[in-house]
């Protein structure tokens, strides 16, 4: 009942008034098969009684039932499909909302929401589309019932031995429906294997791995296992549906035997005098009608059992994020004491090992702390950690002394701003690739000429054709950047907050060459303390120590702990992991 009243309510949502007459044009349709079969029966019966009133009658009656049912049936085409329209528009919204409500990342990275998220985004009859027109089918579906019902009981009333049709009618929708669950099933559990071909297809036609791929030659390789992927899926998938063509015909078989003794039944009234010319005027039109209202009724249920699966999976969406809740404190305006991290320890979902162990780091107001370790250390998990996009599974994070988990994601989320190795390239106007940083300040010109001069981008608009106004990306036919220069302006719209709280730059310039990339940071830091009285916390990671050593503060990770921390200078003179590394570095730079 639950997935019914979903249905439903999206299609109110669509447009209540439309539904309702869509609902009355196909129960008009139903009704009107039955008063056709009537109607001739009357008209064959007065025509041979010599009745004309009752032949004028009979004849307007038939008329205006034709008359209705071709009527219902094209209005009821445009009515569909305009309302399904609408209503996969507000599902794909709901979609979208559910997705990004949920104020970490987490989600995005877990197996189980993806094959779903992958399933209701799949298209066709079998993805968002088959809720949007979920009710339609579902009212559909009932009008078939109700012109099938309308049929046996004329039937019944010509001889009660006709009405065993509706029990030989039955045996396909029964057995289609243990049909329909084979086949649900196994959509459902070869989720991942399409999900893992998309992905191997999607790296053999999208641009950035294609290049990678067609040099090394392992197109074919990857084309192999895309293919054994799906054939899997479709083994798993056509054995089910084998299966499910099996019930349904066990089904027909056993409908096709009652309607062959039905018309025996007919043909032995119809020798002995007992059924009227109009009678079998009458069972002759239901009986033609039959199959297809039982095909339509069929079909009807199909369709909305798919739509059922597709529902479960749209509901556990809107569930999930209801689960985790935005809304709280508000940030503090600036820090006056930090942020402190206290027995911090972190387990990717569904990983056995830990990636961070007993992190305790304090973060003191206004100060650059940067951050240094292998890779796998656990460096942009913690960045993830204290930006919000994680949720310790161990410990606390503390801003000022009040718990992080109390503030408002939105409102820690405002005041915190980062340029991350895996940078997106939003194919926009140049000026709004920057502007999108801070939304607020989307259209203004002057912050984000400055946030493009400490990135050191300058020269990157002032080349576009249009400068600020060029539209980037192949996509939409605009200009194509360097990866260093996508890089530059991710910088940049990192900046474009120029008094947040926290400011992470995880490896946000390894695209830069070493020069370039100290010269932005020497620019950067000495703009970030003359902001101090924000306290602005700035996190620096970079695997080049000539950069990391202008920070303030040094924090050495490996393997998911803090090895040592304290100043440049008191790290060297430690001589411990982080003098090592600094001393190999700058070993490899000696002429």
């Amino acid at each position: 009942m639950q997935v019914l009243g979903e249905m439903i309510a999206v299609s109110a949502r669509a447009g209540r008034t439309t539904m309702l007459w869509f609902v009355l044009l196909v129960a008009t349709k139903a009704v009107s098969v039955a008063l056709i079969g009537l109607t001739q029966r009357w008209l064959v019966d007065n025509a041979i009684a010599d009745i004309t009133r009752g032949i004028v009658a009979a004849a307007a009656l038939g008329a205006v039932a034709h008359a209705a049912l071709s009527v219902s049936a094209q209005l009821e085409v445009h009515l569909r499909d305009d309302i399904s329209d609408r209503a996969e528009v507000i599902i794909n919204h709901d979609i979208l909302a559910a997705t990004s409500a949920v104020p970490t990342i987490e989600h995005l990275e877990r197996p189980d929401y993806l094959d779903r998220l992958a399933m209701l985004r799949s298209g066709g009859a079998s993805g968002t589309r088959a809720l949007a027109v979920s009710t339609q089918v579902l009212a559909q579906t009932a009008a078939s019932v109700l012109s099938l019902s309308l049929s046996i009981w004329l039937l019944a009333g010509v001889h009660p031995a006709l009405a065993l049709l509706a029990l030989a009618g039955a045996a396909p929708l029964v057995l289609g429906n243990r049909a329909n669950r084979l086949v649900r099933r196994a959509m459902d559990a070869t989720s991942g294997l399409a999900r893992r071909e998309q992905a191997l297809h999607d790296l053999c036609v999208q641009p950035v791995p294609g290049k990678e791929i067609r040099t090394a030659g392992s197109g074919p390789e990857l084309s192999r296992r895309a293919r054994t992927t799906w054939d899997a899926a479709m083994r798993t998938e056509v054995g089910a549906r084998w299966r499910a063509a099996a019930w349904r015909f066990a089904g027909w078989t056993v409908f096709t035997a009652g309607f062959t003794a039905a018309v025996g039944v007919v043909a032995a009234l119809a020798v002995d005098g007992r059924a009227s010319a109009g009678d079998i005027i009458l069972i002759i039109t239901l009986a033609s009608r039959l199959r297809e209202q039982i095909t339509s009724t069929m079909f009807g249920i199909v369709r909305l059992a798919e739509a059922g699966r597709i529902t479960d999976h749209y509901r556990w969406l809107k569930t999930y994020a209801a689960a985790h809740p935005t809304g709280g404190d508000a940030a503090p305006e600036r820090l006056t004491d930090g942020i402190t991290m206290t027995g911090i320890g972190f387990t990717y979902p569904g990983s056995g090992a830990p990636t961070l162990t007993g992190i305790d780091l304090h973060l003191p107001p206004g100060a650059v702390v940067a951050v240094v370790g292998v890779n796998g250390a656990g460096k942009t998990t913690l960045v993830k950690l204290l930006t919000g996009l994680y949720t310790p599974t161990s410990g606390s994070i503390t801003v000022d002394g009040r718990p992080l988990a109390t503030i408002d994601p939105a409102r820690w989320a405002a005041v915190a701003t980062g340029a991350f190795q895996d940078f997106a390239k939003p194919q926009l106007p140049a000026g709004e690739t920057v502007g999108i940083g801070d939304l607020p300040r989307l259209h203004d010109s002057a912050a984000i000429r400055t946030a493009v001069e400490q990135a050191g981008a300058t020269e990157i608009i002032a080349a576009l054709p249009n400068g600020a106004a060029t539209q980037l990306g192949r996509h939409f036919d605009g200009a194509e950047l360097a990866h260093g220069q996508w890089q530059k302006l991710a910088l940049a719209r990192a900046l474009m907050r120029q008094r947040p709280l926290l400011r992470v730059l995880d490896e946000p310039t390894a695209a830069l060459d070493p020069q370039a990339e100290h010269d932005l940071f020497e620019r950067f830091t000495t703009h970030t303390r003359a902001a101090a009285e924000t306290g602005t916390v700035t996190l620096l990671i970079s695997h080049r120590f000539s950069t990391v050593h202008m920070a303030d503060h040094i924090v050495v990770l490996s393997h998911g702990t803090i090895l040592e921390q304290g100043s440049h200078a008191d790290l060297l003179a430690t001589g411990g992991e982080y003098a090592k590394l600094y001393t190999m570095q700058a070993a490899a730079y000696a002429p």
